[in-house]
């Protein structure tokens, strides 16, 4: 039930330390103003804060906090500027408190995490999950984050994540999990300091798949160096390398990539082939984004030879006698023709006695290549 707060009530920050007197309050209710022990005034959400009487009472963050770093304690933000979906994000504010960056070599390469746990004492698959952004560097971090498919994105944080420190950007029922299961965080690493020089660092983007089954299990919750509760842990960036962004050889890739989807793709093994199974086409997609998380640093010709990989990997997997007649759909789209020539070059060269044809329209529309196993 959402508490109607007065200006002059005290309150204690739920996701940080410390707490004050409020100040202002805006017409919405929503955002306060918040006065603490030094004079300096705190934009905070309704629902960060809590309503004490005379002293602050004891810390009650849902969350525990992030163990030290190598370089320095990590500092709980004031403000965590996360708001629900359907309101405005607010950037963090900047903590009031000054702390020195350490000089420390470990500290300029990027090391940038995200970690999503389950809300205090609750309980798997029933109570909301909180996602942190940890910024475990010398760095500030300018951070967004934001869910949706790649035509359609929608901005859930957006605001500076200080060194040494990490911010609560996202909070969601298990019902939401779908709306999650793409994920994309971007990152501008700078130091906010003027008497302070440093190496500018490339941005980075990086779009996360995320699997929802992993939150119904208790064994996908394991330690982190950050947090005193196990969590689920994605690592962004490490030691200045984007993980999901970096460009790697195009055959490592695409033999990783295939191992581990081909699990879905092959049949299931029996002593003998089904006729309504061999009715039924194989349908497999070759866009370059159903294949990889992201094409960062990815050229045309990794692309390309990523697709065919895929291409051969399921026609080897389907030369059995017991699958002749079985009916193949490879989805290229239409675009200029070059995924489809080389598709069928493949298939003419390597598998000659295969029949192909243009897929069904009223199925697959355009971009749609079928083949006849024989």
């Amino acid at each position: 039930m959402k508490v109607d707060y007065k200006i002059g009530d005290r309150v204690k920050f739920l996701n940080t330390t410390g707490g004050g007197v409020i100040k202002k309050v805006m017409q919405s209710g929503d955002v306060l103003y918040v006065e603490d022990e030094t004079g300096f005034e705190i934009p905070v959400l309704s629902n960060e804060v809590i309503r004490v009487e005379g002293e602050a009472a004891p810390d009650r963050s849902p969350m525990s906090k992030p163990k030290e770093s190598r370089h320095s304690a990590f500092v709980a933000p004031v403000s965590s500027g996360v708001q629900s979906s359907d309101k405005a994000h607010a950037s963090s504010s900047v903590p009031h408190e000054v702390i020195k960056r350490m000089s420390d070599p470990e500290g300029e390469r990027l090391n940038v995490s995200l970690c999503y746990l389950l809300e205090a004492d609750g309980i798997i698959g029933q109570s909301p999950y909180e996602v942190y952004l940890v910024n475990d560097t010398n760095y500030d971090l300018f951070v967004t984050y934001a869910i949706g498919d790649k035509r359609s994105k929608r901005l859930l944080f957006a605001g500076t994540v200080p060194f040494d420190s990490s911010e609560r950007v996202d909070v969601f029922a298990p019902s939401e999990l779908s709306e999650r299961s793409r994920t994309t965080v971007q990152i501008l690493a700078y130091k906010d300091d003027p008497e302070v020089t440093y190496e500018i660092k490339l941005p980075v983007s990086v779009e996360l798949k995320v699997d929802g089954a992993r939150f119904f299990k208790e064994n996908a919750f394991v330690p982190t160096p950050y947090f005193d509760d196990n969590a689920i842990l994605f690592e962004l960036v490490k030691n200045d390398q984007p993980l999901l962004t970096q460009k790697v050889d195009a055959e490592k890739l695409a033999a990783e990539m295939m191992s581990r989807k081909m699990s879905d793709d092959r049949p299931k093994r029996q002593p003998t082939q089904r006729k309504t199974d061999l009715m039924e086409p194989l349908v497999v997609d070759l866009h370059i984004d159903e294949l990889v998380d992201t094409t960062l640093g990815m050229e045309p010709k990794d692309m390309l030879d990523l697709q065919l990989g895929k291409v051969e990997e399921v026609l080897r997997a389907h030369r059995k006698p017991s699958y002749k007649g079985k009916k193949i759909v490879f989805i290229h789209g239409k675009g200029e023709g070059v995924l489809r020539k080389a598709v069928l070059d493949v298939i003419h060269k390597k598998y000659p006695k295969y029949d192909t044809q243009d897929a069904s329209f009223q199925e697959y529309g355009f971009g749609a290549t079928q083949v006849t196993i024989r």
